[in-house]
C-alpha cells in the first residue's frame, strides 16, 4: 500500500508538477474518497445479499425485520471500520483513540442502564418473533401497524396517521393481530312480534351470499340466533372469520347487507320506546 501511494506521488509530481506536499495531500483525499467508495460497495453488496437470504429462509416478513436488523448493525461497522481507516491515514494513531473509546463506552454504560434494558429487549422481542414489519399489534391501548424497529425503539402508525416511538425495554404488554384471523360480531335487533323460524329460514342463503360477496370473509358465516331479550327488540348474532385485521370493515358491510335483507322480508328493525299504560281507577 505504501508503495502504491508512493508511486502516486511521483505520479502527481512528475505528470503535474505538483509539489511534493500537494501531491501527498492529493493522495490523502483519493485515499479516503477510496475507502468511503469501498465501504459503500461493500455495504450494499452485503445489505443486499442478506434482504436476499433472510426473505427466502424466513418469508416476507420476518425476513425483512431480520434482514433489516443485521443491515443496520453492519452499517454502523462499516462505518466505524471506515472512520478508523480514514483517521489513520491523516496520520493520527488508532491504538489511544480505541483506549479512549473504551474507556468512554464503559462510562456510557455505567449511565445508560435503560439503553442496554431497551436494546436486550429488542433483542428478546425479535428473537422471539413477537412482531415483524408491517404486522398490526396493540401496544398500552394503541393499536397500529409497525412501520420501523430496531434494538432501541419501535414506530407504530395507527390509522390516523399518528405514530407511536416506544422503547422496546417498555413494552410489557402486547398484542399481536396479525398472526390469526380475526373475527367480526354483529349484533341485531327484532320486534318482539317477529317469526324467528322466518328468521332462520333466510339466513343460509344470505350467509352464503356474504362469504361469496366479500373476499375478506374466509368461510362460512355462523348465525347464532337468539342472544338477549332486550326492552325493545329480541337481539341476534351473525360472526364471520374476517383475514386479519378486516373484521371492522366487515362487520360494517354485513350490517348494511343486513337492513336490506329485513327491510325485503317486511321484518321489523325496533327502535327503543315505552309503553305507557292507565289502570283504570275503581268506582267507589
Amino acid at each position: 500500500m505504501e508503495a502504491f501511494k508512493t508511486y502516486l506521488i511521483d505520479v502527481f509530481a512528475s505528470y503535474f508538477n505538483l509539489a511534493d506536499p500537494v501531491a501527498e495531500l492529493l493522495v490523502v483525499l483519493t485515499t479516503i474518497i477510496a475507502l468511503i467508495f469501498i465501504g459503500i460497495v461493500v455495504y450494499v453488496i452485503i445489505r443486499n445479499s442478506i434482504h436476499r437470504y433472510f426473505i427466502k429462509r424466513k418469508g416476507d416478513a420476518r425476513g425483512k425485520t431480520l434482514a433489516n436488523l443485521i443491515s443496520s448493525t453492519l452499517k454502523v461497522f462499516i462505518i466505524f471500520i471506515v472512520t478508523l481507516a480514514i483517521i489513520a491515514e491523516l496520520g493520527f494513531a488508532i491504538t489511544p483513540i480505541l483506549a479512549a473509546a473504551g474507556i468512554l463506552g464503559l462510562a456510557i454504560g455505567f449511565g445508560s442502564q435503560h439503553l442496554v434494558s431497551d436494546m436486550v429487549a429488542g433483542f428478546f422481542l425479535i428473537v422471539d418473533s413477537a412482531y415483524n414489519l408491517n404486522e398490526t399489534i396493540e401496544v398500552d391501548g394503541f393499536k397500529g401497524k409497525v412501520v420501523a424497529m430496531n434494538l432501541r425503539i419501535t414506530r407504530i402508525e395507527n390509522w390516523m396517521g399518528s405514530v407511536l416511538i416506544i422503547n422496546n425495554g417498555s413494552i410489557k404488554k402486547l398484542i399481536n393481530w396479525s398472526r390469526n384471523n380475526t373475527t367480526a360480531v354483529v349484533d341485531f335487533g327484532v320486534a318482539y312480534e317477529t317469526d324467528l323460524s322466518q328468521i332462520s329460514s333466510i339466513m343460509p342463503a344470505f350467509l352464503e351470499k356474504l362469504q361469496t360477496t366479500y373476499e375478506d370473509i374466509v368461510e362460512l358465516p355462523n348465525f347464532l340466533g337468539v342472544t338477549d331479550l332486550a326492552d325493545s327488540s329480541i337481539n341476534l348474532r351473525i360472526v364471520a372469520k374476517t383475514k386479519t385485521g378486516n373484521h371492522f370493515a366487515i362487520e360494517r358491510k354485513i350490517r348494511q347487507e343486513l337492513v336490506a335483507l329485513l327491510n325485503e322480508h317486511n321484518i321489523e328493525i325496533p327502535f327503543p320506546q315505552i309503553v305507557v299504560s292507565k289502570k283504570a281507577s275503581s268506582a267507589l
